[in-house]
């Protein structure tokens, strides 16, 4: 073989190599920004989500089909998530179907994450639903901005004829995953220790996701009504003292996750104020979404509330446009100078 031939050769082994095949866990993360930018445009919405959702089903289907008990369909991230976990997080049944077709992927269908959760506990959490039962302060003027793309997705899941969540549980359960009702109760508690007295006492005598969901829609609708009213009754901030990312958490640097769209903070309006303020922020993303974040002031000399609130503002408007793949905690310091 010519020398010029070798090197076309060694040039394309190298082109294939680079252009390998996504893994399960890639296809799930990039389908979360998928359906959050259809959420988000003018096209009919619901279609391109199915879309997107056959789609990703469809690679891993045929992923099974040619290597049956691949090891990336039951390998675990640095979380310890397998990709069942990932797609049941997610609320993507299609995807959820497809994986269980796989003999692998139902033999490991109770392994436990680095939390200590199973698939089918986070199926009973039903995220694409209950963030304001785990997260109550998200219920506030201030954090506003970070529910608006949670809640279209919840209208997604919510405008299925079948419930997604119901369904995911039940294909769950007929793979052969192990139903433990406490343990599900005892991780719910150890993931949101947010969660207010009320809702404890309701999971301690009701069906997980049911009261879950329930708890979720009602305190939404009332919160939609009473902004919709103009009611002064709204808080305007959570507690000072309430923190949104579980400390056991450790975050990540944000050049590590994988973002399509990081906008930067934009200070609306004049501010009767000069000098530098630094703010820290640890952040928890889901599908593509930033759902929480803790914010505090990294300054030394911090100004007055009032200040430290404008910035925090622009911040978590920001965040609410931050498009990630995946579910991640990371952190990030923002530095603000105004002369």
């Amino acid at each position: 073989m010519k020398p010029a031939a070798l090197f076309l050769l060694t040039l394309a082994l190298a082109s294939a190599h680079a252009a390998a095949a996504p893994t399960p866990h890639e296809l799930i993360a990039q389908l979360g920004l998928q359906v959050r930018r259809a959420l988000s445009s003018t096209r009919p919405a619901e279609r391109a989500v199915a879309d997107a959702e056959r789609a990703v089903a469809g690679e891993i289907a045929a992923l099974i089909h040619a290597t049956p008990g691949d090891a990336a369909l039951t390998e675990a991230d640095d979380q310890g998530r397998t990709p069942l976990m990932q797609a049941v997080g997610g609320g993507y049944l299609p995807v959820v179907q497809a994986l269980l077709t796989d003999a692998s992927v139902r033999a490991a269908i109770n392994m436990t994450d680095a939390s200590g959760e199973t698939a089918w506990m986070k199926a009973q959490f039903a995220p694409g639903m209950t963030l304001v039962a785990c997260q109550p302060g998200t219920l506030t003027l201030d954090r506003y901005p970070l529910l608006v793309p949670y809640l279209r997705r919840m209208v997604s899941l919510m405008s299925n004829r079948k419930s997604v969540t119901v369904g995911i549980a039940q294909a769950l359960e007929e793979a052969g995953a192990s139903r433990d009702v406490d343990a599900a109760r005892r991780a719910w508690l150890a993931r949101c220790p947010n969660t207010d007295p009320d809702l404890r006492n309701a999971l301690a005598r009701g069906d997980l996701m049911t009261v879950l969901v329930n708890d979720a829609l009602d305190r939404q609708m009332r919160f939609n009504k009473a902004r919709a009213a103009g009611l002064a009754s709204i808080p305007q901030r959570p507690p000072a003292q309430m923190k949104f990312i579980n400390p056991v958490d450790r975050p990540a640097s944000l050049t590590a996750l994988r973002c399509a769209s990081l906008p930067r903070p934009t200070l609306p309006g004049a501010l009767n104020w000069s000098g530098t303020l630094r703010l820290h922020v640890v952040a928890a993303t889901r599908a593509g979404i930033v759902e929480a974040a803790d914010i505090t002031v990294a300054s030394d000399d911090a100004p007055q509330p009032f200040i430290v609130d404008h910035f925090r503002g622009a911040l978590i408007r920001a965040l609410s446009n931050y498009q990630c793949e995946g579910d991640h905690v990371f952190e990030q310091e923002f530095q603000f100078k105004v002369e």
